[in-house]
This record gives structure tokens, sequence and C-alpha cells, in this order.
């Protein structure tokens, strides 16, 4: 079963995760709250995915690891945009993230693109407790397996500065996360690309060939 970062799993409890530092009294908490980790980018050890718990504060995210299969299911960012499926979550007209997920849709099905929400807003129509505030920004994970035009990439850059909501958006490229704003002012490569081995420059993000410094 392949796996990629930010899908969402949900786990039976805490004693499921393998640590390797005190865990925080908040992430049991979290975890008896809405029992979901993300997969994180980063490398784990064999038979084990890297996860990442977060709490209800920004600040609030715990690393940890999780033997492979050791969870109920798992939920990918364009899963949550199936057949407009937030249209049915219980807060879908009361939260503008929510609401401004139709526009996006419109845009980005217009250029076929695979897309989802991460963030609060992806971890809130997975797991149906309240986590997106009126401050939260929507995050976004487009599927990019082939180069994207420049030209495209500053097209919706200005329709997403048209939402009321902020837009954060991340290209899922062979290679890594690249993000599309940084990506688009871009007026030539390396671009900044989030790996399994931390950032690199790198000239062509669909093709691995880190900088020399």
């Amino acid at each position: 079963m392949g796996l990629a970062p930010h899908d969402l799993l949900e786990i039976s409890d805490s004693s499921d995760l393998v640590i390797h530092s005190p865990m925080p009294d908040w992430v049991k908490t979290s975890l008896s709250r809405a029992p979901f980790v993300v997969v994180r980018r980063a490398r784990a050890p064999k038979n084990q995915i890297a996860v990442g718990i977060r709490g209800k504060q920004r600040n609030q995210r715990f690393a940890a690891f999780l033997p492979k299969n050791q969870f109920i299911r798992k939920i990918t960012p364009e899963q949550l945009t199936e057949n407009q499926l937030w249209k049915q979550h219980i807060r879908y007209k009361k939260v503008q993230a929510f609401t401004c997920l139709n526009s996006i849709d419109h845009l980005l099905q217009h250029y076929q693109f695979l897309w989802g929400p991460a963030g609060s807003v992806g971890f809130e129509l997975a797991s149906g407790k309240e986590t997106v505030t009126p401050e939260s920004d929507i995050d976004l994970i487009i599927r990019t397996p082939h180069r994207l035009e420049k030209n495209l990439a500053q097209f919706l850059i200005h329709e997403f500065q048209k939402s009321e909501v902020r837009i954060d958006v991340q290209m899922e490229t062979p290679v890594g996360a690249v993000n599309l704003f940084e990506y688009a002012k871009t007026k030539r490569e390396p671009v900044l690309v989030k790996t399994q081995d931390g950032p690199l420059l790198i000239e062509n993000p669909w093709i691995l060939n880190k900088v020399d410094n």
C-alpha cells in the first residue's frame, strides 16, 4: 500500500506509535480526540512510517514513527475532494475555508489537476473534528508528475490570490514538494525542493539533480 506525505492515517491509539523522545501530554489528548497521524516527508527505519501528530496549537507538532500496516485506514488529500465531499461537511456553510474549495475545485478541475487539501482543512474533513479557525489558511496539495509551465503557475497564483482566505500551494513532483508561489516567481532554476533528505536546491524539480555549492 503506497503512502505519500500528507496522507492521514487513522490509528487505534498512541500506543501504536514508536517514539524516541518523551511524549508530551497533549499528544495523547489529541489522539484520543481524533486518532489520526499524518505521513511526514522523512526517512524512516525499515518497516516503519515517519508520521506526525498535530495538537490544537500551531506549535504543537510531534514527530514519531508507526509500524507499517499498523493503521486502520488511509485518507489521501485528493480523496477529500472526490465528488466535492466537503459540501457534506457539517460546517461547510459556516466556515469560509470550506466554501472557498468550490472555486478552487472549479479552477483545478478545468486544468485536470489531481489535488486535495492538507493542513487544518484536510484534517477536519478527514477526522470530523473542528480544527479550522477563522485564521486558518488553506493548504493545498497539487499532484504534478510532469513539468508545470511557469505561465500556468503564475496564472494559478493570480487566481488563488482572489480568494478571501489565504491559500498556500505545494506541488508534489517525482522529486519532492515545491512551493507553487516560489516556483512561479523564480525566473530561472534552481528551486528549493523539500525531499526525504531535507530541502535541496535542484535545477529541475522533476529530475533529481542537486546543485553543488
